[in-house]
């Protein structure tokens, strides 16, 4: 039996080697190592969702001596809200941050003293919480900025435009309907005009555990007009009617290659009318689910995709969004999801620039052969951060440990991945100073069983608790670089990058910067040490405005703290210290006569 640390144990790192850092350009943001302004312009900073910012005004050296710089209270609270959670990742735009509420609230701040310009409040506008198929918490992980407008994408599945100067509301249009268990929970992605493509607002809808039929859709900015929409089940695909509500659930930002003209994104877990561990009645390999997909960024036309589970019967989602960078000088897309193996693709075609096998899989059972199990599924060869089977000292007297892409059926086993474990949906990041991809891992096992009939079979109390890790893998070897085990809680939060250090928190509060090269922890920031403040399941983002580099970071919707709903700004005293004294100076200073 795994021994349980102490809750607030800080979880230490195991460099396995350290990397060479280069310093080379960002493939869509290249920033001036010394400017005076920076914005996070985006929910991953670029259209290509790195999270990686060229800045070292905050480096290896100095980090330890980080402290909060500002305080926002939102004033939504856990506490008032059930399941609440806070997953945003603030934007700074043009001397203005942008932040959510986990029920659609949207905040415009002043980035250099967290005071409140605007807030668009839509809970007079929209059904309580309560009273929406929300499957996994109720949170916003983010808003969009183009043509100076805030695009919003609301639980209830509107998607309203807001004035980004006043947060009055310019349109609001209807996606789906919540009544019919459609939701939305990404941040919108915003995009300019490229070659024959007007600007555009992507967005897409979840609900497949409500058996929703996925779509990813994009909108005029200036109307709010439906241009075109793409269905991410193909009926083709799919056993009789099936397809209808058929799930691929889109949770995760899209991302853009303006010259491919190409737009992006991951899909969610196949479904039925049941529930998504039951397949009889969906035969076949059930695309557009567990995939990545490439459409035509005019016509929404379907380009190329890459399936990383065939009908899954699991629950592996995908909800992590997809990154863009080039490796070896060839465009292309990284994508991780619940089965906890790392693709990177030629984002041109669609093809694994790392060998890759279809596995045979384990012998299915004559009493689940009602599942229509595909025989075959993908695994690459690139090394992963995730545990592809279960602990022995988690498991109960007599329970079996399922190997991987073990059937399903009446025979209940332990499986790990499945779907609350692996790759969720904090955001991963990459650094082109290291060629490295970031990202946390989750080892959170569960009993898996369902009869002949749909009823989904409930297993004992599994023992220990549920752990992992945040970790990075060289994309140009392969090979896993380094881990920071998390030996408590389950890591929950997305990973970015500033210069040559990596941000990410966890559950309890704790808030991290450490190596990019190594994954040596350099400070540790405890939420809990600022009233109304705890649980870190956000994303950061990291800006500079007057001079000073700030890390900035959503403390808030935490079981761990019911009274917590703030956002903290962090910068070197130093830093605030010069441009204060910079600001007070005479303006005829340094002058000559």
């Amino acid at each position: 039996m795994r021994n349980q640390l102490p809750v607030r144990a800080t979880p230490f790192s195991l460099p396995i080697s350290k990397c060479a850092i280069a310093l080379l350009c960002c493939a869509f943001s290249i920033e001036p190592l010394f400017a005076q302004e920076l914005d996070w312009a985006n929910y991953g900073n670029d259209i290509g969702n790195s999270r990686f910012q060229n800045i070292d005004q905050i480096n290896t050296t100095n980090v330890s001596q980080l402290k909060p710089a500002w305080t926002f209270h939102t004033t939504v609270l856990p506490a008032n809200v059930p399941r609440l959670t806070m997953e945003m990742t603030p934007l700074v735009v043009n001397g203005v941050m942008y932040v959510t509420s986990g029920i659609d609230d949207v905040y415009a701040l002043n980035p250099a003293t967290g005071a409140q310009i605007w807030r668009y409040n839509p809970v007079a506008d929209m059904p309580p919480p309560s009273k929406l198929p929300i499957c996994c918490g109720n949170d916003n992980r983010g808003v969009a900025y183009g043509m100076g407008m805030i695009f919003d994408a609301r639980l209830d599945t509107n998607l309203v435009a807001l004035n980004a100067k006043t947060g009055a509301v310019v349109w609001k249009t209807q996606v789906d309907l919540s009544s019919n268990g459609a939701a939305m929970t990404l941040a919108p992605l915003y995009i300019s005009a490229s070659a024959g493509t007007v600007p555009e607002v992507i967005v897409g809808v979840t609900g497949g555990e409500f058996a929703v039929r996925g779509h990813l859709d994009a909108y005029n900015p200036a109307t709010g007009k439906l241009l075109w929409r793409f269905w991410t089940t193909d009926p083709a695909t799919y056993a009789g009617t099936s397809w209808q509500h058929g799930g691929a659930s889109i949770w995760g930002t899209p991302t853009f290659d303006p010259l491919l003209n190409m737009v992006y994104f991951s899909t969610g877990n196949a479904t039925g009318t049941l529930n998504n561990r039951y397949a009889a009645d969906r035969a076949g390999t059930n695309l557009y689910a567990a995939s990545v997909v490439a459409l035509d960024a005019t016509t929404g036309q379907l380009q190329w995709f890459f399936q990383e589970a065939h009908h899954d019967i699991w629950d592996f989602d995908g909800p992590q969004p997809t990154v863009l960078f080039s490796w070896n000088g060839i465009p292309a897309i990284e994508h991780t999801n619940k089965t906890g193996y790392m693709w990177i693709l030629d984002r041109a075609s669609g093809e694994s620039l790392f060998a890759y096998d279809e596995v045979a899989v384990p012998p299915t059972p004559a009493n689940a052969a009602f599942q229509h199990p595909w025989p075959t599924q993908p695994e690459t060869t690139i090394g992963t951060l995730a545990e592809h089977v279960a602990e022995p000292d988690s498991l109960p007297a007599g329970a079996i440990a399922a190997p991987m892409w073990t059937t399903v059926g009446p025979n209940n086993e332990v499986f790990q991945p499945n779907g609350g474990a692996a790759m969720e949906w904090p955001p991963a990041a990459y650094s082109p100073r290291t060629n490295m991809y970031y990202s946390h891992a989750k080892y959170s096992p569960s009993y898996r069983g369902v009869s002949p009939t749909g009823v989904r079979l409930a297993g004992g109390s599994l023992l220990g608790v549920s752990h992992g890790v945040y970790g990075a893998i060289n994309t140009l070897t392969g090979k896993v670089a380094w881990t920071i085990p998390v030996l408590t809680t389950s890591p929950g939060s997305g990973m970015s990058v500033a210069g040559d250090l990596v941000f990410m928190g966890d559950n309890t509060g704790l808030f991290y910067a450490a190596s990019a090269a190594t994954g040596e922890i350099l400070w540790v920031f405890d939420a809990f040490t600022v009233p109304g403040a705890g649980g870190a399941a956000a994303s950061a983002a990291i800006y500079e405005i007057n001079g000073v580099e700030y890390v900035v970071y959503g403390f808030g919707g935490s079981t761990y703290n019911p009274s917590a709903d703030a956002v903290i700004a962090f910068a070197l005293p130093s830093a605030l210290a010069a441009a204060a004294e910079k600001a007070a100076a005479p303006a005829h200073r340094g002058r000559v006569k």
